[in-house]
């Protein structure tokens, strides 16, 4: 589901900057099927999706909300740690 909601909205975000699939997929320089697959939901390559993220000038909020992310997460939990390992004990 989440796939298919991503690629609608890239169609829309698309469609509103006036850009033909081929026009962005060239831009993007990915191929006009991987764009095809995306918008329709069927998922690309992670490299793929952020090259059309960056022509249509989504790269940096989507950067923005994840340091947001990760920051609230940090302020949250600031008591957690990592675990450390177990040592084995050493034969007497």
């Amino acid at each position: 589901m989440l796939l298919r909601v991503l690629g609608e909205q890239l169609r829309r975000l698309r469609l509103a900057e006036n850009c033909s699939q081929e026009e962005l997929a060239c831009a993007s320089g990915i191929g006009m099927s991987t764009l095809k697959r995306l918008e329709g939901g069927r998922g690309c390559h992670l490299s793929s999706l952020a090259d059309v993220l960056v022509q249509l000038g989504l790269a940096d909020p989507l950067l923005d909300f994840f340091q947001e992310q990760v920051r609230e997460a940090q302020a949250a939990d600031t008591s957690r740690r990592r675990a450390s390992r177990s040592r084995a004990s050493s034969p007497e």
